[in-house]
């Protein structure tokens, strides 16, 4: 049984206060500052430009692994222009929603209508250049059906690669609104993606570009303020 502090004898006594020797402190102090140097991590500039940099080797990675495919001359010119265009507003989300301090940023509503709103443009965008619409009838045929699902696989897949780099380089560096930021990070991630895929696919039809092109937008917007809850905060 615990005595109380009333009964305690030794609850009066003084605490020790035993002190290492300077000799000792100055052997603790070299031990643990040996080999530090000072080091400061990446600028939101230098993080802004590894993002679009990320953005298009994905797109490059894509393009030279469909080097040997079929593509139509004028819609392929047409999705380069595309993909600078979109490599702009990507720029502009990135400035917008990260690369500015936090406080410093866009009022969260604004933030959130350009998660919401940009997608909705981007899959207008697709039905805009699509070169024909296949009848509904046709749409689940298995030959239309796969070629869709393997598009869409791998615009998934360049959406991850670059929706997820985009999330470690601006990891902890959000402590207001880390859900928002990521979401905004996982948009330009899922643009990426969407635009490597839609002009390395050779298919020109309105319903696959919106599905397998256009879905990976959408889905990396709630992935991005999922993860960015947990990985921009500090």
């Amino acid at each position: 049984m615990k005595p109380s502090p009333e009964t305690d004898p030794l609850a009066d006594l003084p605490w020790p206060k035993a002190m290492p020797s300077p000799e000792c402190s100055a052997a603790i102090r070299r031990e643990c500052t040996a080999n530090l140097a000072p080091r400061r991590g990446m600028t939101a500039m230098q993080r802004l430009l590894a993002s679009l940099a990320l953005s298009a080797g994905t797109l490059g990675v894509l393009l030279f692994a469909t080097r040997d495919g079929v593509r139509h001359e004028g819609t392929f010119h047409a999705a380069l222009i595309g993909a600078a265009g979109w490599g702009i507003v990507q720029a502009a989300v990135l400035w917008m929603g990260l690369a500015k301090p936090p406080g410093c940023r866009r009022p969260a509503s604004v933030r959130l209508v350009t998660a919401v709103l940009l997608p909705v443009v981007f899959l207008a965008y697709l039905a805009f250049l699509a070169l024909e619409w296949a009848p509904v009838g046709e749409l689940a045929e298995p030959a239309r059906l796969t070629r869709t699902l393997d598009c869409g696989l791998v615009g998934l897949l360049a959406s991850a690669l670059t929706s997820g780099g985009v999330l470690l380089l601006w990891r902890g560096t959000d402590p207001l609104t880390p859900g928002l930021t990521g979401a905004l990070a996982g948009l330009v991630g899922g643009i990426g993606g969407g635009v490597a895929i839609g002009a390395a696919c050779p298919t020109q039809e309105g319903f696959h570009a919106c599905a397998a092109h256009g879905f990976g937008v959408i889905l990396f917007v709630v992935f991005g303020w999922a993860v960015g809850k947990r990985l921009l905060a500090p």
